[in-house]
């Protein structure tokens, strides 16, 4: 059984009193996919990127990027040596994790992936897009 929200999956219990059997539903984790999967941000300016995760039992989130499949975090620890991605997850009243790029630059932008440490792994991915700010200067000296 798999839901559109993420995977289910399904225990058989069998009723030894009437050798019926019933179905019962185990939801395990998902995505919110009402979190934005593609974020625009001006190079310089810090950026965030979101994913909310239900159900996340004792499962890990981690934040990859796709260019060169490099973990930068799993949970909130960082494991990328570029001090510019940081992990941060409010425990206390949220299912939302967020991967923090301070100073991003136009090479940073790709898909980035939030994962779930289920077997195998699942995925949602944020495209992540940084452009230059671009002035219009006129000459004044006409």
């Amino acid at each position: 059984m798999v839901f559109s929200e993420g995977i289910a999956y399904e225990s058989r219990v069998s009723m030894v009193d009437t050798f019926q059997e019933h179905i019962t539903p185990e939801i395990g984790p998902y995505f919110d996919t009402t979190m934005p999967s593609s974020i625009t941000g001006l190079a310089g300016d810090t950026v965030q990127l979101g994913c909310r995760v239900k159900n996340l039992g004792n499962r890990t989130i981690s934040w990859v990027r796709h260019r060169d499949i490099h973990l930068l975090t799993v949970g909130t620890y960082t494991y990328t040596s570029d001090q510019r991605f940081e992990a941060m997850h409010n425990k206390l009243h949220t299912d939302e994790w967020i991967l923090r790029i301070r100073y991003p630059q136009r090479k940073d932008s790709g898909i980035y992936e939030c994962q779930i440490s289920t077997t195998p792994p699942i995925g949602h991915p944020v495209h992540l897009i940084i452009v230059d700010i671009c002035t219009n200067k006129k000459n004044t000296d006409e």
